[in-house]
């Protein structure tokens, strides 16, 4: 399997295994954050608001991409994560069940989504970097295999744990599984660091021994002059240069003959970001190119790009990202319409909605292991947009289920659908270099828990009204706006350069 393949790499298994505690942990905090709420208060609007606050940073960080920016690099990640274990850890310690107490946990639950929503996408944009470019969709199909793993585990965790300690100490253990999290990341930021230190100190050696021979005896020393016959003349000719140019204190010729003894990068130029237009008399930025193979330090940071001149040269991913955003709006009509829906129609309560999440998520796990072996032909927006027109149909058709049998099949195949869409989406981004791939991410982000948010606010309305009626619509409409976002896709000429 590809998936095992991937995880012998030491790197990808460390970082895998750390993000999936993390994301079961980010289940137990998401059920104790509201049960917590609702235990204390019996509310159901605070536990609204509980929600909306913790998407809320994901809308404002996300037309910040300057602050985004600032975090993409591993140490930093693994500083962030470091953040979030005491936040998470400090909240058993500090709730009271009372104003003060629900005031402390809407801050904490806001200063959580802040770090979260400035870690996901650079952590979405520093995978790559871990493989070849030819396995970037198999790594990314890998990746959302945790959130799939998450959502299957965490309803039967999360049952166990509470027969073992209280809801308020959920936050504890996903303060832990925060920092397991930062220390795989901290491990990580020092492998590469260490691995490219290793390898200059290689390349140096081996320099050294070409030219200076360090072989023993008569062999060492025909080496070292054998190697200064040509090269070693042309060093001494640009150093006498040199020497000339700094006497004649001559700018111009001192930097010529650094870069002539390669001191010094030869100047070629930087092309500016995309969309930006020069001011007349602009001079290009001189720079260093990269070679092949090239990636960026583990410390560096990347440059924050402008979004919409990027969404505007490749259309097809603004298609995308706007598509996937009114999924999330329709998808929210399941979440807030399918408990009250399998009352009133078939009778049954917890059971059978527990039932119907575990259908959702053993799909997902069949989906995430199904796309990364599937051929991929034909256009990517394609795959995507079909996946949520079926996706579409089969939110529409539990409106009109007339057994549980039925309803927990539409769940299985709409879950089964939902990592064919993640993963392509995912894998097109991935293409990017590393400053406009964290831009994608980071607008995909916002754009989807907006809409998500929108959603959760709004369609209660609707389904209170009436269930199965809005299931029907929110189904078609999803279903006509992926079919409007595959003939447009159709249309639309490649831009030059779309990776």
């Amino acid at each position: 399997m590809r998936h095992v393949r991937l995880l012998r790499c030491r790197r990808v298994r460390v970082l895998w295994l750390s993000m999936t505690l993390s994301v079961l942990g980010d289940r137990l905090y998401a059920l104790a954050a509201m049960w917590v709420v609702y235990d204390a208060t019996g509310s159901s609007s605070l536990m609204g608001l509980v929600a909306a606050v913790e998407s809320v940073p994901y809308v404002v960080v996300g037309g910040a991409g300057s602050v985004v920016a600032w975090f993409s690099c591993w140490r930093s990640l693994a500083w962030v994560d470091a953040v979030r274990a005491l936040v998470a850890a400090a909240l058993p310690l500090l709730w009271s069940p009372d104003p003060a107490g629900l005031t402390l946990l809407l801050v904490m639950v806001l200063l959580l989504g802040t770090l979260s929503a400035v870690f996901d996408p650079n952590l979405g944009a520093l995978i790559p970097q871990l493989v070849s470019p030819a396995e970037v969709e198999q790594v990314s199909s890998l990746f959302d295999l945790t959130a799939r793993i998450a959502a299957a585990a965490g309803q039967g965790s999360v049952g166990a744990l509470l027969l073992l300690v209280s809801e308020i100490h959920l936050f504890a253990i996903d303060g832990f599984t925060f920092a397991v999290s930062a220390l795989a990341l901290h491990w990580l930021a020092r492998q590469r660091v260490t691995g490219s230190a290793r390898g200059a100190g290689a390349r140096t050696g081996a320099r050294t021994g070409t030219r200076t021979g360090t072989g023993a005896g008569a062999g060492g020393g025909v080496s070292a002059g054998a190697g200064v016959g040509s090269r070693g003349a042309r060093g001494l000719r640009a150093l006498e240069g040199l020497l000339r140019a700094a006497r004649a204190a001559s700018p111009r010729r001192l930097l010529r003959s650094l870069r002539r003894v390669r001191l010094l990068p030869r100047p070629v130029p930087v092309l500016p970001p995309l969309g930006h237009s020069p001011r007349p008399g602009h001079r290009p930025v001189l720079g260093r190119r990269p070679g092949p193979g090239h990636r960026p330090r583990s410390g560096a940071r990347v440059l924050a790009v402008r979004a919409w001149p990027l969404l505007r040269a490749h259309p097809r991913i603004g298609i995308a990202v706007v598509l996937h955003g009114a999924a999330l709006f329709a998808g929210a009509v399941s979440t807030v319409g399918l408990p009250p829906m399998l009352v009133t129609r078939f009778g049954q309560g917890v059971a059978g909605y527990g039932l119907a999440l575990a259908a959702t998520a053993a799909g997902g796990l069949v989906g995430n292991l199904l796309t990364g072996h599937l051929p991929r032909r034909g256009p990517w927006l394609r795959t995507y947009c079909l996946a949520w027109v079926v996706s579409g149909l089969s939110l529409a058709g539990l409106g009109v289920a007339g057994s549980l049998v039925l309803v927990v099949l539409l769940c299985a195949s709409s879950g089964l659908l939902l990592p064919v869409a993640a993963v392509t989406l995912r894998a097109r981004l991935s293409r990017f270099g590393p400053a406009q791939r964290l831009r994608l991410l980071t607008v995909d982000q916002t754009v989807s828990r907006t809409a998500a948010t929108a959603g959760h606010l709004v369609l209660p309305f609707a389904v209170d009204a009436a269930p199965a009626h809005s299931f029907v619509v929110a189904g078609l409409l999803l279903s006509a706006l992926a079919a409007a976002g595959w003939w447009a896709g159709a249309r639309i000429a490649s831009p030059a350069g779309e990776p």
